[in-house]
């Protein structure tokens, strides 16, 4: 798949904003605060409100930023088609959206509607600007400019479009805010913990092969309760969040959702999809998934699997997922992977270092700080009872937070005698 100059680098705004200038700037200044309340970073070129002529070359900036914003969001006024620069713009948008980098809202504003625009008749406002366009720059009929021009407006309509009455600015934007904020991946995950997933990150980036924008790449990372495994999915999850995706869904907790038909909804719907086959309906569903999702990049964490159902119904195959997709997958039971039939590379989790496993312990016993020196010594035995898994240095730090001498003693010395007493503490958490 072509990749047009972005395959190296991350997204930089969530929305570009195409329009013509001048002739609506409240309501696009009105858009841009609206999108910018909710932190949905937004590129509104300015220069347009600056600028004597818009009968220039799209500057190389101008194509730059097209290339990495997520959603374009073209706003089609009657004015529009008279300026090249903004049919060089829908042109580059939807070379973009081709290339499946972008994904397009067109506006039909101040009176223009769909046919006007879809077919360009000389008698109406769009026609008659690409007819002087063609004498003006003695460009013929059959010329790439004009042919590409032609088709990027045209193409437009058969995206998701909106009809903007004045009367109703308001609600139109708040449609628009609404429809763009749920077809962008979700934010970053909140992490608390990150001690020790640098390196364990380094170790899987060959596994998940992240420049590599063809193929489908699926990781299973396995282990234990308490390991960690949530953790470093999320932690992958954010580092890898802003390399094109077009949607984004991390699933957690799958193993206490058992209905797999639910699971399905939820997943389409995170990736910007509505359900459309029967409740109930699995293997419809997972029809469906792959029909929507094939043709996406996307990025997919289904956290705590526990049966081959679940797997069957959520990733059927590499073949579900678009070119350059990654799916991360996290399991106490690496069996089940076997079962799947589907290439999965595999990371195994295992325990904290001692220097890890000391950092994280105090992070929770003394807030990060450095035990005090009568409690200094008791440190390698709390480390020694939880054995470098993350979870139990996280609860057993949290328990002896801020206790006395004698109550570190006296704790310390019980789960050393009874290590039952200590599972019973971790028994019900952890993935």
């Amino acid at each position: 798949m072509a990749n047009h100059g972005v395959a190296s680098f991350d997204y930089t705004n969530d929305v570009f904003l195409s329009f013509r200038r001048g002739v609506h700037r409240a309501f696009i200044d009105h858009l841009y605060k609206a999108l910018d309340g909710i932190d949905i970073k937004t590129f509104k070129d300015d220069d347009k409100e600056e600028s004597t002529t818009e009968e220039e070359e799209t500057n190389p900036d101008l194509i730059e930023k097209i290339e990495r914003s997520r959603i374009s969001v073209v706003v089609l006024c009657k004015d529009f088609p008279f300026s090249t620069r903004c049919l060089d713009e829908v042109a580059k948008i939807m070379e973009c959206y081709d290339n499946k980098t972008m994904q397009v809202v067109g506006l039909f504003y101040d009176g223009v509607i769909a046919a006007d625009v879809r077919w360009q008749k000389e008698d109406r406002a769009y026609g008659k600007a690409i007819t002087q366009h063609k004498e003006r720059l003695g460009l013929g009929e059959e010329s790439d400019k004009i042919k590409t021009w032609r088709s990027a407006l045209s193409r437009v309509c058969d995206l998701i479009a909106l009809n903007c009455d004045k009367k109703y600015e308001t609600e139109l934007i708040s449609m628009i805010v609404k429809g763009v904020s749920a077809r962008l991946p979700p934010l970053r995950l909140q992490i608390k913990d990150v001690v020790g997933l640098d390196s364990r990150f380094e170790e899987v980036k060959s596994h998940l092969d992240i420049g590599n924008n063809d193929a489908v790449q699926m990781l299973a990372i396995c282990g234990p309760p308490g390991i960690g495994k949530t953790t470093f999915a999320a932690y992958i999850y954010n580092n890898i969040i802003n390399h094109q995706y077009i949607a984004a869904s991390f699933i957690s907790n799958i193993r206490d959702k058992p209905k797999v038909e639910d699971l399905q909804s939820t997943l389409l719907s995170e990736m910007g999809e509505k359900r459309e086959s029967k409740r109930g309906d699995t293997d419809g569903g997972g029809r469906e998934i792959k029909r929507k999702l094939s043709v996406k990049k996307v990025l997919l964490v289904l956290d705590g699997v526990d049966k081959i159902e679940q797997l069957k119904s959520l990733a059927g195959g590499c073949d579900w997922f678009g070119p350059g997709s990654k799916i991360i997958i996290t399991t106490r039971d690496a069996t089940l992977l076997n079962r799947h039939r589907v290439k999965i590379k595999r990371y195994q989790m295992t325990e904290l270092s001692d220097e890890d496993s000391r950092k994280l312990f105090c992070w929770y016993a003394f807030d990060g700080g450095e035990p005090a020196q009568n409690f200094a010594n008791l440190v390698p035995q709390a480390l020694s009872i939880a054995k470098g898994i993350p979870l139990a240095l996280k609860k057993l730090g949290s328990r002896l937070k801020d206790r006395s001498l004698d109550e570190w003693e006296m704790e310390l010395d019980r789960y050393n005698k009874v290590p039952e007493a200590f599972e019973f503490l971790l028994k019900s958490f952890g993935n």
